[in-house]
């Protein structure tokens, strides 16, 4: 499962979150029939799910020692790969590659619209219409031990947040106001250029994926930075070229 992280975080912010909310990339030309559309040729998908109105994403840790099962919630009951034309718009319970009857599970210590175990994966929201901040997404305030960039070909650690950057950005990033991405995408003119990969290790020893784009000011999951977080990133940033 590491190749497809590795996949995942060398694409720019905009593929890999209409990744997350559509699911697929279609290798041939789609066409519609109806409400549906129908898949020619290869489809390589994204593994996420949609549950309560939410959608979550694979987070493709490998070792998930540090995080404990809860109670079960619910499974999957269709999976959009078995289907040539697969139904659109997703339903709570719709997977992209996960099996039917894959059982779902709270996690300790976490909200469940921030974070569902699907069979032995960890799933985290990259979509909640009804959130209001980062935390309302993610649950992670309290929660994080470590701020990184880290390379956007290879995901390998670049240069840590120096403690005094990462007490702030600790501190604020949950407090940031969640905007739906179409939104921030629509009012960035596409989010072209500027791109730079954080990465965010909690307590419990999972990692989180953050695209923060310079150009933009603008993180992903989709947020603004405030001018002070803005100013924090760059300026860690240059210490990446410091040696």
């Amino acid at each position: 499962m590491k190749s497809l992280q590795l996949w995942s975080v060398s694409l720019s912010a905009v593929i890999i979150t209409v990744l997350m909310l559509s699911g697929c990339t279609p290798g041939g030309m789609p066409e519609r029939i109806g409400s549906n559309k129908c898949y020619y040729g290869e489809v390589d998908y994204v593994s996420v799910f949609q549950w309560k109105g939410i959608v979550y994403t694979d987070n493709y840790d490998k070792d998930i020692s540090g995080i404990k099962k809860g109670e079960e919630v619910g499974d999957i009951r269709y999976r959009k790969a078995d289907h040539t034309c697969p139904r659109e718009p997703m339903q709570d319970g719709d997977a992209t590659l996960l099996e039917v009857g894959t059982k779902l599970y709270e996690v300790k210590g976490y909200k469940t619209p921030a974070r569902l175990i699907a069979g032995d994966r960890l799933f985290v929201a990259s979509d909640n219409p009804t959130a209001q901040t980062m935390n309302d997404l993610l649950d992670i305030a309290g929660k994080i031990k470590t701020v990184r960039f880290i390379s956007g070909m290879d995901s390998s650690p670049l240069k840590d947040f120096s403690p005094e950057a990462a007490e702030v950005f600790i501190r604020e990033y949950p407090k940031l106001k969640y905007v739906p991405f179409k939104q921030l995408y629509k009012e960035n003119k596409g989010l072209a250029g500027g791109d730079y990969w954080l990465e965010i290790e909690l307590i419990d020893g999972t990692r989180r994926t953050i695209i923060y784009n310079t150009k933009f000011a603008v993180f992903n999951p989709s947020a603004y930075a405030t001018p002070e977080l803005a100013k924090l990133v760059e300026a860690q940033r240059k210490l990446i070229y410091v040696k």
